[in-house]
Order: C-alpha cells, then structure tokens, then sequence
C-alpha cells in the first residue's frame, strides 16, 4: 500500500510547554526526549520521564559537568544533584514537575525557544536553572520574563524577578513600566525576595521621575522653534492665561487658557504614572477641544494641533526625560 506525503513526513515538534501524555502507551519518555541512545534520565515530581544527553547538559551546566565527569553517584555538595541507578541506567530525581522540566531541557537543547505564558512559569525556569548551576543558559529565558503582557500587567513582578536572578537589563526595563502604574501599587510576593533597599530605590526612581515630567508642562523651554504658529498661541479669540511663556526662541508668548489647562491636567497624571503612555489618554485631551471647539479660530485647528502636540513632541520630551533618570541599584 502507497504511503501519503503526509503518512511520510515527520511530525512537527511543538514548542509549545503542555502536560500531554507520552506518545504511545508502550513509551516511557517524554517526546521529543524519548532518544534510544539518552545516557541520563531526568525524573520529575509527577512522575515523568526525560531521556536526555550528558554532553549537552554539560554543556549547559558546569555543575552538572562536574557531577558527570567525576564517574561518581555521590551528590553534589548540599545534595543538589544526585545520581541514582535504576535498572541499569542513570536517573537523576528533580523536584520541579514535568512542565518546568520539558521548559528548562528545550532551552538546553538546540530546539526553538519554547512558549511560556505565564510568569509563574518563569519563575519556577529560572529556579530549576538556577539550581542545576545553568547560568549560561539564562539569557535564553530573558524573552520571555519581559514579554508585553508581562511588563504591561505585572511590572513590579517583573522587576523582582529580574533583580533577584541578576538580569540588569530586565530590571531596568520592568521598572520603567512600573511608572506606567501609580507609585504604591498592590502588593505581590516576590517582594518578599529581594532587598528593601532596592525596592526603596525603585520608589525613589519614581519620585525623580514624576517630579522631571511634571516639570515640563511648567516650562515650554523644550517646545520646538515653530511652537509658536500652533492655535493655542496664535488664536486671540479665546482667553488667556494670566502669565505669559518664553519659548526655545526666546520670546515670551501668550498662551490660550484651555491649553494651559491641558497642560495641568497632565502634570496630575504625569505625578502619579510618569510615563509617556498617559499624555495620550483621550480623558485628558476631551476636555480642552470641547472647549476649543466654542471658538471660530481654535475649531478648524485645535485637534490637529493638540494631537500633532502630543504624539511628535510631548510624548517624546516625556520618553527622554524619564530615560536621563537613573534608576540607582546595583547588581
């Protein structure tokens, strides 16, 4: 009988981390770790079996290359690693269940960088590296510590983690997109691992933060050298605010009152969240094109203005003013 192109072609190996079963009732490995010539096998807390390669994890591990190369079953100092025998072959017993297992050994092995989508996850990785000495292996992880929905949702988590396993540039990035959140959020347990001095510190990194972006809806000094053709300083229309503002070009310019409050509107969200992603909230915008909207010169103009404002200039100076703060830890 004639074998289909698709009966012939090997099954995709997914990179994804699931808890499915071996592949065959008759197996006992997990695939794709189910190699007839694994010299090692990992054994985890749920019972799963890994065939793996003692080149490779030595390779990965200078612990575990130790362990290997000194022809002993004794343990490592403080029991890390120990080597048993079962039936004939060499088993090491780890406490970490299949799933972190299947994660770490694929970040071992030369496959594609496998889905974790979720930050316990992470976690439980990096401690499962961390305990098999697989530092060299880490940066592998890093992607997926910081990912989007991670620094979006959970920042400070993030943050701790990051710190805890040395990753400066993951520290740094997280607790940027903690500004994003206000300054005493809620509670979350990986503080519990890492010194208050550097959460003290991320609070002051905060603090300076928050008092160099506010600083700039006070001080039109940054504005651009054509600031001055846009309606709010143009338009005679409208009121204007008692105090008059020197541009980049040096002159003093009065300003329509409605932008003016823009700009204190922003200086409260910029207090508590000081981050560029808060200058573009539509409830912060509303309010001053309603009322720009009630004069014949500041209509046809305000909106394109006011955006062109905030999306070309305001959220940039913001994006450099909190990149000049230094977040003030040591690693």
């Amino acid at each position: 009988m004639a074998l289909s192109p698709a009966t012939l072609a090997p099954p995709e190996m997914s990179q994804f981390i699931d808890s499915t079963q071996p592949t065959s009732e008759n197996a006992t490995l997990r695939s794709p770790f189910d190699d007839s010539d694994a010299d090692l096998i990992f054994q985890t807390s749920d019972g799963v079996k890994f065939g793996v390669h003692k080149l490779i994890l030595g390779i990965a591990s200078p612990l575990l290359k130790r362990l290997f190369s000194s022809s002993s079953t004794s343990p490592l100092p403080n029991e890390v690693v120990v080597i048993k025998k079962d039936e004939g072959q060499d088993v090491i017993p780890v406490e970490e269940d299949s799933q972190t297992t299947e994660a770490v050994l694929r970040f071992c092995y030369p496959f594609a960088n496998p889905v974790v989508d979720n930050l316990d996850k992470v976690v439980s990785i990096l401690e499962m590296m961390k305990r098999l000495g697989m530092k060299g292996i880490t940066d592998r992880v890093k992607a997926s510590l910081v990912q989007p929905a991670f620094l979006d949702e959970e920042p400070l988590r993030v943050f701790s983690i990051a710190y805890r396993h040395g990753l400066e540039h993951e520290t740094r990035l997280a607790a940027k997109h903690t500004l994003r959140q206000p300054i005493f959020g809620p509670y979350v347990k990986e503080l519990d691992h890492i010194p208050a001095s550097v959460y003290h510190r991320l609070l002051q990194y905060h603090r300076k933060c928050s008092v160099a972006t506010c600083a700039l809806t006070a001080d039109f000094s940054w504005f651009p050298g054509f600031a001055s053709r846009w309606v709010w300083f143009q338009c005679d229309d409208c009121e204007h605010h008692p105090l008059s503002w020197p541009l980049s070009d040096g002159k003093i310019y009065e300003v329509n009152s409605w932008f003016i409050e823009f700009m204190e509107r922003a200086r409260s969200v910029l207090r508590e969240r000081p981050c560029a992603k808060v200058v573009h909230d539509p409830l912060l915008i509303t309010e001053s094109l309603d009322i720009a909207a009630g004069c014949l010169t500041c209509r046809s103009s305000a909106f394109m203005d006011l955006n062109t404002f905030i999306d070309e200039h305001f959220d940039p100076e913001v994006e450099k003013t909190v990149d000049a703060v230094d977040l003030e830890i040591t690693f």
